[in-house]
């Protein structure tokens, strides 16, 4: 036997032997690595609603809105937008949440000669409060700022000044701004935590105010998926700006002209999937307010049928930006075989993040299972993990906090839930 075919032949039985007996040395540490979206979903998903106030216009001047014609002034009445949106779509999809943009004040019509029907503050009056209030308190939803009037009317449509195109500086921007935080603070008891630019418009005064004010995320653009691969990934990424780090979110998906290669691709590229949609077609100008929920209803359920077999987590903006600080202002380090360390240096107290750790230097056939300490010295609850008993690689959410977190085994219990 030559000495060749003799190392062949002892390679080949150390190899089958190692197979056999699974003898393979244990790894001297864990692995742990932040999941990109919460319970490591492909992509966040949410509904974003536009426009809603305490407004409605009949083009038939009578004394309630015409179909179609409710900004939410009609509260939860019989045919308001909010019920016709509870019935026509959340009832069938109850995991789906919106993020409605909300005008603090009295909504300003597009024209000074057609005004809206009725036009007034979210907290007009008891029972306006009460609305907005239920809203903003329910965990389907979320009322973020899109202004204290959403502009200045012309003398034609196009003419409308909007909002935050309008201000000469940005102390006038924070002034209007803060006085429309205020009505939502009385209306709602809570100041939004997000917004929107009226009309995607803005000056370069804009973003010092949004900064001032204290928002935790702002939508600055309309982004819709390009699937033509003519724009950088990055266009579609949330991103930070200003002395406070906003988080940027983009608006990717147009309600009623999505398709499904465009969905496809956000999932495959693990982007936000973030619908925009108006609350109402009908406009005091007469014309059509597009995209809204009422035309549009058919293609929403349409969508939102596609991603109920897809990965995707529905949340709020505050939900994916809070989520966003947590994955990008924190670092993992000093990883050993009983737990890692957390620098975080975002600016909320302990978000959530999802980490996939890889636990097979701990655990074992008798002890599959992990708990979490956290620097507190608290323990993770074991409903926030989910297990895999066979390569004991499991998914944790935990509160990002700055310190050591420690890992080791524990016995199986009936509630632990396996990927």
């Amino acid at each position: 036997m030559t000495d060749h075919l003799r190392q062949r032949l002892r390679k080949s039985w150390h190899l089958v032997r190692r197979r056999l007996l699974s003898d393979t040395e244990r790894p001297r540490r864990l692995v742990v690595d932040k999941a990109r979206w919460m319970n490591d979903a492909m992509s966040p998903a949410m509904l974003m609603v536009d426009d809603l106030t305490n407004a409605w216009h009949s083009r038939l001047d009578g004394d309630r809105w015409e179909a179609g014609g409710d900004w939410g002034g009609g509260l939860r009445r019989p045919n308001s937008a909010m019920l016709f949106l509870e019935e026509s779509l959340l009832r069938e999809f109850p995991g789906v949440k919106v993020t409605f943009f909300t005008v603090a004040g009295p909504i300003s019509a597009y024209t000074h000669h057609q005004p809206f029907s009725q036009s007034a503050p979210l907290d007009e009056n008891d029972e306006s409060c009460r609305f907005f209030r239920s809203l903003a308190e329910d965990p389907r939803f979320e009322l973020a700022y899109h202004g204290f009037n959403h502009g200045t009317p012309g003398d034609r449509s196009e003419n409308i000044t909007q909002e935050w195109q309008g201000f000469t500086s940005a102390a006038a921007a924070v002034t209007q701004t803060r006085r429309g935080l205020q009505v939502f603070s009385r209306a709602t008891g809570a100041v939004p935590r997000g917004g929107k630019y009226g009309g995607w418009d803005y000056n370069g005064f804009a973003e010092d105010a949004v900064n001032e004010c204290g928002f935790l995320w702002w939508c600055r653009d309309w982004t819709p998926r390009n699937v033509t691969g003519h724009i950088s990934d990055g266009y579609y990424e949330p991103q930070f700006f200003g002395r406070n780090l906003v988080v940027a979110l983009p608006s990717t998906v147009h309600g009623h002209f999505w398709d499904r290669r465009q969905i496809d691709l956000l999932l495959a590229r693990r982007q936000i999937i973030a619908v925009t949609e108006h609350i109402a077609p009908v406009r005091p100008d007469g014309l059509i307010q597009t995209p809204n929920i009422v035309d549009d209803m058919g293609e929403l359920r349409r969508l939102f049928k596609y991603l109920r077999e897809k990965s995707v987590w529905y949340a709020t903006g505050s939900e994916i930006a809070s989520y966003v600080v947590a994955r990008e202002r924190s670092l993992i380090h000093d990883v050993t075989r009983e737990g890692f360390s957390m620098r975080y240096e975002g600016r909320l107290e302990n978000p959530s993040l999802t980490l996939r750790v890889d636990c097979s230097a701990v655990c074992s056939q008798q002890r599959p299972l992990i708990e979490v300490a956290l620097p507190n010295k608290t323990f993770v609850d074991p409903a926030a993990c989910w297990f895999d008993t066979k390569r004991y690689q499991h998914l944790v959410t935990v509160p990002v906090m700055n310190g050591q977190y420690r890992i080791q085994p524990r016995e199986a219990q009936i509630h632990d839930r396996q990927v």
